[in-house]
């Protein structure tokens, strides 16, 4: 690529042709039976385009309705118990787009449902596509082709988080911006900058795991220049909270109610402090584990089976985390630091669904099959082989709330994958044999 925009340009055009393709495939096709099993139904929608009216079938969740007011009228996000108050970023964002734009596309036909729609779809994109991006940066990954844009572009896209969540609204794709960013603004500068702790503090109030991330920020560049600075830690710590401290003074001035039904309904974190105030385990079952020691168990359970899965992509994870062991033990060392301080940041929440333990080692696990990708395949038709198997597994995997693991993906398809292992090894032995002397 001869520039960055040329190379987000290409991303983006990919992107769209895999939501395309992924609307079609996962939900108006025959090829697979889709379910969501929790909270999410696949219904037929009609769908104003171009003053003509056409019917998909695409997915609904249950708190659809929470994001949709504030795409509408964002008011109603401050001046209302809404779920997302207290992470009003994302709902900005869509909200600002749509305000600007759907009055033209309603003159070109297209319903407001539409517009609300694209704009969700488009924000994705840009979150995935800016990730992408600052991976390559952080892998060192200098020569790319249009071959090897479209592969990893793929391979992202096809991965649980974005495939089944690609279409509704949430905030959920930016738990891969939250590993990578970390570790990208450490390579832009040595230090922990102004710039990057506000940026965190931005994204903080699309995403509460942010804070995680920036503990990440701050806890790697320690490592690497060992210079432990505790009042610059405190200052960073202070900048990183002021968007949210101005966010939260407007409603002090206002005099308006302060909701987060992350800590009144699901009592995440907060169970901790109740546990010690009020005594007792608190609520048990339905995803919560509220109990101590047992939240440690219910963790681990959720984690394996997070393993299996997604255990053809964890191979792959496997081979390639230990080449970057022996190329560049450093930036792993950033990675795995990254990854577990969200991991050990979600497993204090007190509820447990996979997707929580997904936003870090499901990441993880995707940034190290783009890595090996680069680094474990020498010409195209390696790569080719080496995608192959993800793809295939990837594309016909249930979605993970499927309460039954052997049900995760159908035999047939988890026997190809490994067989198509089995084909690139044999193939690629020799380029192995090379990186492992090297």
């Amino acid at each position: 690529m001869k520039s960055k925009f040329n190379l987000y340009a290409l991303i983006n055009i990919i992107s769209f042709f895999c939501v395309g393709l992924l609307g079609y495939f996962l939900f108006n096709s025959d090829f697979i039976k889709p379910d969501y099993f929790v909270c999410t139904n696949i219904v037929s929608q009609d769908f104003q385009i171009s003053n003509s009216l056409y019917t998909f079938n695409f997915p609904i969740s249950c708190d659809q309705n929470e994001y949709f007011v504030g795409f509408y009228d964002f008011n109603a996000i401050i001046f209302t118990e809404n779920a997302y108050q207290q992470r009003p970023l994302y709902i900005f964002l869509v909200f600002a787009l749509n305000s600007i734009f759907f009055p033209l596309l309603n003159i070109l036909g297209f319903g407001e449902i539409v517009s609300i729609y694209f704009f969700v779809i488009f924000i994705h994109i840009q979150i995935l596509s800016l990730a992408i991006i600052m991976l390559l940066e952080v892998l060192k990954i200098k020569k790319l082709t249009y071959f090897d844009v479209a592969m990893i572009t793929v391979l992202t896209f096809l991965h649980p988080l974005a495939k089944w969540e690609i279409f509704e609204a949430n905030n959920w794709m930016f738990t891969l911006l939250a590993i990578i960013l970390p570790i990208y603004l450490l390579q832009k500068d040595s230090k922990v900058s102004l710039k990057g702790t506000l940026l965190f503090g931005l994204l903080f109030m699309a995403n509460r795991s942010i804070i995680a991330s920036f503990a990440a920020y701050i806890l790697i560049e320690y490592i690497r220049n060992k210079n432990l600075d505790i009042k610059n830690i405190i200052k960073h710590f202070i900048i990183f909270f002021v968007p949210y401290t101005f966010y939260r003074l407007y409603f002090f001035i206002n005099d308006l109610p302060v909701y987060d039904t992350n800590a009144k309904y699901f009592q995440q974190f907060t169970w901790i402090i109740d546990y010690f105030t009020w005594g007792g385990d608190r609520k048990y079952g339905e995803y919560f584990c509220q109990r101590i020691p047992g939240f440690i168990e219910c963790y681990l359970d959720g984690t394996f089976n997070l393993i299996n899965y997604l255990s053809v992509p964890f191979i792959f994870s496997l081979i390639s985390g230990f080449i970057l062991y022996k190329k560049d033990a450093p930036l792993l060392n950033g990675i795995l630091i990254s990854s577990f301080t969200l991991y050990a940041f979600w497993s204090f929440s007190g509820w447990y669904p996979m997707r929580f333990i997904y936003y870090s080692l499901g990441n993880l696990i995707n940034i190290l099959i783009i890595y090996g990708f680069f680094r474990l395949n020498k010409n195209n038709v390696s790569k080719l082989l080496y995608a192959t198997p993800l793809i295939i597994y990837l594309l016909f995997l249930t979605m993970w709330n499927n309460p039954v693991p052997e049900e995760f993906i159908d035999s047939k398809y988890l026997n190809i994958s490994f067989i198509c292992i089995i084909f690139y090894l044999l193939c690629n032995y020799k380029t192995f044999n090379q990186i492992l002397k090297d």
